[in-house]
């Protein structure tokens, strides 16, 4: 039987095939997370610059900004960027974790070893061999397990709980916070040795508010992939509700503005976007707040109104003015000197008066 040399490689064939089908994806997700992330922002191009270098190196990278900033994208970005690009992306939580939970979640553990553990499990660490571990809310690590944590980083070897096999792994450590870890370091809850280990490139992500002039291009992309992902058609933006999405200062920052965007997406079937399409809970920030007054200023101003209205009415008469208000002629001439109140002969305030003859 002759051999096709065709079928003795197709594995090869194959495998070469997937490397390269994989090797598209990536790069076609990278370019889609890049667009979102930085839509026509001279400062988020000045930080891609930067990634762009970081990324062809192992080293630390501690990404800092405000909750909704886009943290967990950018760490994506310089992952998608590296060499370990083909390799696992795999986050941690930080702030749902402590003590025990802590080094479940990033040593892993043996069947047996504690209440529950009814198998193997690997931890965050192994599942992220060859790739990169992102650490989000890194500041929340409790003190204790800091330690424990800062071990694995010497050397990258750690035990699984309830084991006794010396695990090695090769990973890049991106960490994320929205807290200021100089003032942690200073109060005690964060460790001085950990920090420098985690703060060797760090990188700074601008709030939404610091950047609103990509308010409108951000809003058009987000349209966009609403459009696609809901199969319906794109609709038109009024340039009012550009104005208020860029009077307003976004707490949550860019997720905040997504989720906006879609939530009003879904609920408008128009074609076009108009203010009164936005939700109310969204345009409450928009009135004016109510003026503040004491009790006295409510008394003040009904009073003042009541006396004026009636020596008005009763020509200036200033006896018949207190009968009327229920009150005795001197009470009336207290109020007046208490509250500098001056009417003419005929009962108009001299205010009123001195404004229609100027």
């Amino acid at each position: 039987m002759k051999t096709n040399l065709f079928d003795t490689q197709r594995p090869f064939v194959i495998i070469i095939f997937l490397v390269k089908l994989q090797s598209l994806y990536i790069k076609h997700l990278e370019k889609s997370i890049m667009q979102e992330f930085i839509l026509g922002s001279d400062v988020m191009h000045s930080i891609m610059k930067e990634v762009d270098q970081v990324a062809k190196y192992d080293v630390n990278v501690l990404i800092i900004g405000e909750s909704g900033t886009g943290k967990e994208l950018l760490a994506k970005i310089i992952h998608l960027q590296s060499p370990r690009a083909e390799n696992p992306f795999v986050p941690v939580n930080c702030g749902i974790l402590s003590g025990l939970m802590f080094e479940d979640k990033l040593f892993g553990h043996e069947k047996g070893s504690f209440t529950g553990a009814i198998r193997r499990e690997k931890g965050c660490l192994e599942l992220a061999d060859k790739g990169t571990l992102f650490l989000d809310e890194v500041a929340e690590i409790p003190l204790e397990n800091q330690v424990d944590f800062l071990r694995v980083l010497e050397d990258f070897q750690f035990i699984r709980i309830g084991g006794n096999e010396l695990i090695k792994v090769d990973i890049r450590l991106i960490s994320a916070t929205n807290k200021d870890l100089k003032a942690e370091m200073k109060q005690g809850s964060f460790r001085d040795d950990l920090f420098y280990r985690l703060h060797l490139v760090p990188i700074y992500i601008p709030a939404l508010r610091e950047r609103k002039s990509v308010i409108p291009k951000m809003v058009d992309r987000f349209l966009d992939q609403l459009a696609a992902n809901y199969k319906r058609p794109k609709p038109a933006v009024k340039l009012e509700v550009i104005d208020i999405f860029s009077r307003y200062n976004w707490p949550g920052n860019v997720r905040e503005l997504k989720n906006l965007v879609e939530r009003v997406f879904i609920i408008n079937n128009n074609d076009v976007i108009n203010i009164e399409h936005l939700p109310s809970d969204f345009l409450w920030h928009f009135r004016d707040p109510p003026k503040m007054m004491n009790l006295e200023d409510v008394k003040q101003s009904a009073e003042t109104k009541a006396i004026l209205d009636v020596l008005y009415r009763v020509g200036g008469d200033r006896k018949q003015a207190a009968g009327m208000l229920d009150i005795s002629p001197r009470t009336l001439r207290h109020k007046l000197n208490k509250y500098n109140l001056k009417v003419d002969r005929k009962g108009k305030p001299m205010a009123t008066l001195k404004k229609g003859l100027s």
